[in-house]
């Protein structure tokens, strides 16, 4: 399957702030990842230790604001890319955040954004899938491994193996 642009696969962590991002571009022809991006973001939640990602207080403290992410992913990705998330609202609002805080706007962006747990769903459940509709359980039914903690590049490396086998 040929995409008119190159795919950015985005996934943050952190619920009330992005405390963690993973980016990775893949190709618009073959889907091979051709460059990617991780970091912490500067958050200030004092005691704050996410139990899903392992992530703490102490791993945010000299990280990059959120400004500082934004303008970075800016620089290396531009605006000439599809965004793409294994489920897009919560991350496409950390996404805007993060950009306008770098003083863009994501109307610079494509509109069209790619959630990939919906076909991905539907894949399986076209092949029989009787499982729920939790992140693990299908990542676990497209082949990855059982995740003991979140981690923003990894899962955006799950949501793109599961893109390139529900696009052949």
């Amino acid at each position: 399957m040929k995409f008119i642009k190159d795919i950015l696969v985005i996934d943050f962590e952190g619920k009330k702030e992005p405390t963690q991002i993973g980016a990775i571009l893949l190709d618009k022809e073959t889907l091979a990842e051709k460059d990617s991006f991780v970091s912490y973001i500067y958050t200030d939640l004092e005691g704050f230790v996410s139990p899903t990602s392992g992530i703490t207080q102490e791993m945010l403290v000299s990280a990059p604001t959120q400004k500082q992410v934004g303008q970075m992913l800016f620089e290396k990705f531009g605006t000439n890319i599809l965004i793409a998330s294994w489920v897009a609202d919560l991350d496409i609002r950390n996404f805007k955040k993060i950009i306008s805080s770098a003083g863009k706007s994501f109307d610079d962006y494509d509109y069209h954004i790619l959630d990939i747990w919906a076909p991905a769903y539907i894949h399986a459940l076209k092949e029989g899938y009787m499982g729920g509709i939790r992140s693990e359980e299908l990542f676990q039914y497209f082949g990855a491994e059982p995740r003991a903690l979140h981690d923003a590049l990894t899962d955006t490396r799950i949501a793109a193996e599961i893109l390139r086998k529900i696009s052949l």
